[in-house]
C-alpha cells in the first residue's frame, strides 16, 4: 500500500484473506496447529481463523494454549505482572494497560465491598468469544501463580458461554464455576490481592510502565472528530481495508469534504491521523514480537522501504 495524503485515497491491497496473523498468539497457535496438521499452510491465515481451526483438533483450546508459550513469546504485560510488587499491583497494571495488548480485550476490577471482581470483556464475535474468554482468563491467573505460587488458591469465576462438554477442566482454574452467566468475571478474596510476587523487581517494574504510559497518553491524544477517525483506521488496518478518507468519511456519515474540514477546526489532517495510529500500533506490534517486514505489512505498506521513510517522518513530528 502506498502512503495516502488528504486527498488521494492509497492503492488497492490484497483480499483480506491474504492478511497475515499478528504476533506471538497467532504464532503459537500456528506451531500448534502444525502439530495436529501438519500438512497445512497458516502463514497468511488470519487469526481468527487459527482459533477456529484449533477448536475442531481441541475444543478445550482455550484452557490449553497458554502452556505452549514460551516466555519469550509473552507480551510486555505479562513480565511487567512478574515484576510487580502484588497480586493486586499487578491487576491494576492489567486494568490500565489491557488495551495496548489487545484490541479486543478489556479489564474492569471492582470490589463489592466482600471480594474483588475482575470483569473482563471481549469484543468477539460468539464463536470465538468462549476461546478467548479462556486464554485471558487462564493466563492471567497462570502468570499470577507463578508469580505469587501456590498462596492463590483456585479463583470463583462466572461465564457468559454455556457449559462446556470439558467443563471439568475449569475446577484447576477457576474453581466453582458458574456458566450462562451475564458477564466473564474472576473473583478474588482482599487478602488475595495483598500477595507479593516473588519475582518483584522495583525498577523494571518502574520502566516497564514509563514505556507503557508513552504509549497510553499517544493513544488517548486524538479527540473528537479525530479519534472518530482514528478508531475507523484502526478497524480498517486490522482488516486488512485500505484507509482513506473516503472511507472514513463513509462510515462516518460525512462528506469527505465536510469531515476533512471537521479535520482541519482540530487542527490536523487525514494523513496526520493515519501517521498517529500507524506510530501506535507499530509499538504494539513490536512488543509482540514482529520483525520490520512483518510490521510493514500489518501497517498497510506495500513494502518496508516506504514504512521505514515514514517512521522517519513519525520520529521527526514526535513532540
Amino acid at each position: 500500500m502506498r502512503e495516502t495524503d488528504n486527498d488521494l485515497p492509497e492503492a488497492a491491497k490484497p483480499p483480506a484473506t491474504q492478511r497475515m496473523h499478528r504476533g506471538a498468539l497467532g504464532r503459537v497457535l500456528q506451531r500448534y496447529l502444525h502439530q495436529h496438521q501438519p500438512l497445512q499452510q497458516y502463514n497468511l491465515v488470519r487469526l481468527e481463523q487459527l482459533w477456529l481451526q484449533a477448536a475442531e483438533s481441541d475444543p478445550a483450546i482455550g484452557l490449553h494454549l497458554f502452556a505452549a508459550f514460551q516466555p519469550a513469546e509473552w507480551h510486555v504485560l505479562l513480565h511487567l505482572a512478574q515484576a510487580s510488587a502484588t497480586v493486586g499491583t499487578a491487576l491494576q497494571h492489567w486494568q490500565r494497560y489491557a488495551r495496548l495488548a489487545s484490541d479486543m480485550e478489556q479489564v474492569r476490577l471492582q470490589h463489592d465491598g466482600e471480594r474483588w471482581i475482575i470483569d473482563l470483556c471481549i469484543d468477539a464475535p460468539p464463536e470465538l468469544e468462549r476461546c478467548l474468554v479462556e486464554h485471558y482468563s487462564v493466563m492471567a491467573i497462570g502468570v499470577l501463580r507463578q508469580g505469587a505460587g501456590d498462596a492463590l488458591p483456585p479463583l470463583h469465576a462466572e461465564f457468559r458461554h454455556a457449559r462446556p462438554a470439558y467443563h471439568a477442566e475449569y475446577a484447576r482454574w477457576f474453581g466453582q464455576t458458574r456458566f450462562g452467566a451475564a458477564h466473564n468475571r474472576l473473583f478474588l478474596e482482599d487478602r488475595h490481592l495483598a500477595l507479593p510476587m516473588r519475582q518483584h523487581h522495583a525498577v523494571l517494574e518502574e520502566l516497564l510502565c514509563e514505556g507503557l504510559e508513552r504509549r497510553l497518553a499517544q493513544l488517548q491524544q486524538l479527540s473528537g472528530w479525530a479519534a472518530k477517525v482514528a478508531e475507523r483506521v484502526r478497524s480498517d488496518l486490522r482488516h486488512a481495508r485500505t484507509p482513506s478518507l473516503e472511507v472514513a468519511a463513509q462510515a462516518l456519515h460525512q462528506s469527505p469534504r465536510t469531515l476533512r474540514r471537521r479535520l482541519q477546526e482540530e487542527g490536523l489532517g487525514f494523513r496526520e491521523v493515519l501517521d498517529a495510529v500507524r506510530a501506535e500500533l507499530e509499538q504494539s506490534l513490536q512488543l509482540q514480537g514482529l520483525n520490520r517486514s512483518q510490521i510493514a505489512e500489518q501497517l498497510g505498506y506495500a513494502d518496508l522501504a516506504a514504512y521505514l521513510h515514514a517512521r522517519k517522518r513519525w520520529q521527526a513530528d514526535a513532540p
